[in-house]
């Protein structure tokens, strides 16, 4: 298929408006300072959301409704670099584009040519609008209020009018100043011995070469039926998916490897915790609980591992348990070794203390942005939503969770290019609980039936 030339508007500099924006020199948020420092082919840290419309997508109108919206969000109008100590971000004024679409998500971003200097990428197809984010701007939270936000000002102009939804920001509302702030550093509490160590987890590597562009699966399944279910194994959606895919992982394992052999099977599960500590910051203000099972003092039955994952998950989202996070990794951006030590010292490291002590301590990760809802007129116009997390080379599957109008969509995002028995091993264990689920993919196409 041809590529389509991108939509782009040269006769505007956008970002004359950024007066009520950031400065000229902005730290990167704490969550966001790993991310440059690690990012690379299969590596690329980036997440992506759609909507599907039943209205058709004019490229041209679509970049109007982005150039609209970005008077209200300047803390996204900014661009990377790489300063002596760390990497900053700064205000960008450059044209903005809308992309055609592309069968493969969540690639590579260069940070100086990869959206004309953005972090992030709005992308059209005949009726859907994507947006693909460096996880250096802003976590799935934030770029879920940017996409409703740009899809509302499309309806919008398409002479569609929108109710009022609070994720929907709308040109010519006021900024308000805690949206572009650091939340981590504001809820920073200073405590000793916070820093632990986890063994490493369960990997599946699987003997196949590394795929030239990312390979995805698409799941959907009826919320009703995953809700019911969930429930009456006294469980949440989230704690449910997590569940089957510890198994999964744990039933590869034990194909894989011998029992003397196995390692801990852990699960990352990011959390939006801005409802926690009551903030509106719109950059990244996510932690990670991980949850896992460790085969090696025998094996779990699925029914053990739901315990397993309630007690864990639920034990560690509240206040206390989180705020330890955030104590352990500010703490850990401000230690002298680490804020004096110039960048071309501090990649490497950082690059090695990601892989051992960040992606090494956990086997996969699961992403669930909930059940969407939209306001009269949007609700309306969108059919489909999806969400996609890329994956990395130490953890080479990652899976993401968004329900729109009924139905969930599970993302199975790999950087294999042939394997997907973990996908397999998933989903097939989700039909055999009752749960009908339609799949499809950028590998190949498929129905699994209950």
């Amino acid at each position: 298929m041809r590529a389509l030339p991108s939509v782009s508007n040269s006769r505007m500099m956008y970002g004359m408006k950024i007066s009520r924006g950031p400065e000229d020199f902005i730290p990167l948020d704490n969550a966001a300072i790993i991310y440059p420092t690690t990012v690379a082919r299969y590596n690329s840290h980036m997440f992506r959301i759609s909507m599907d419309l039943n209205l058709k997508v004019v490229p041209e109108r679509l970049l109007t409704a982005l150039e609209n919206i970005m008077e209200r969000f300047p803390y996204y109008a900014v661009s990377l670099h790489q300063g002596f100590f760390w990497y900053y971000l700064s205000p960008h004024h450059k044209a903005l584009s809308v992309y055609p679409d592309r069968l493969y998500p969540c690639a590579y971003l260069h940070r100086k040519r990869g959206a004309n200097g953005y972090l992030f990428k709005v992308f059209y197809s005949d009726k859907r609008v994507a947006l693909e984010v460096f996880h250096a701007l802003t976590d799935g939270t934030g770029g879920l209020v940017f996409l409703k936000s740009l899809v509302a000002e499309y309806l919008r102009l398409s002479g569609i009018e929108v109710g009022p939804d609070p994720q929907i920001f709308r040109p010519g509302d006021p900024v308000a100043p805690e949206e572009s702030t650091d939340a981590f550093q504001r809820f920073y509490k200073p405590l000793k011995s916070v820093f632990s160590v986890e063994s490493q987890a369960y990997h599946y590597n699987g003997r196949d070469e590394l795929a030239d562009h990312l390979q995805a699966i698409s799941a959907r399944v009826r919320v009703i039926d995953v809700k019911e279910r969930s429930a009456a194994l006294g469980v949440t959606i989230t704690e449910y998916f997590v569940a089957h895919l510890l198994d999964a992982f744990q039933r590869v394992q034990e194909q894989v490897k011998k029992p003397k052999d196995y390692q801990p099977v852990r699960i990352s599960v990011p959390v939006n915790i801005r409802k926690v500590f009551n903030s509106n910051s719109m950059r990244n203000f996510t932690l990670f609980v991980v949850i896992g099972i460790d085969p090696r003092l025998g094996r779990y039955s699925f029914s053990e591992i739901l315990q397993q994952v309630k007690f864990q998950l639920r034990g560690e989202v509240n206040a206390k348990s989180l705020s330890r996070q955030i104590s352990r990794n500010v703490a850990g951006g401000r230690h002298v070794l680490i804020r004096y030590a110039p960048n071309f010292l501090k990649l490497p490291l950082m690059k090695l203390l990601s892989d051992s002590y960040g992606d090494g301590i956990y086997t996969s990760v699961i992403s669930n942005l909930g059940d969407l809802s939209f306001p009269s007129g949007m609700k309306e116009s969108v059919d489909r939503a999806d969400f996609f997390l890329s994956p990395g080379k130490v953890n080479k599957l990652a899976f993401a969770v968004v329900g729109c109008n009924g139905h969930l969509s599970i993302n199975i995002t790999s950087i294999l290019a042939e394997q997907t028995i973990i996908e397999r091993e998933f989903l097939t264990a989700l039909v055999k609980d009752g749960i009908p689920v339609e799949v499809a993919s950028n590998r190949h196409s498929e129905k699994l039936e209950r």
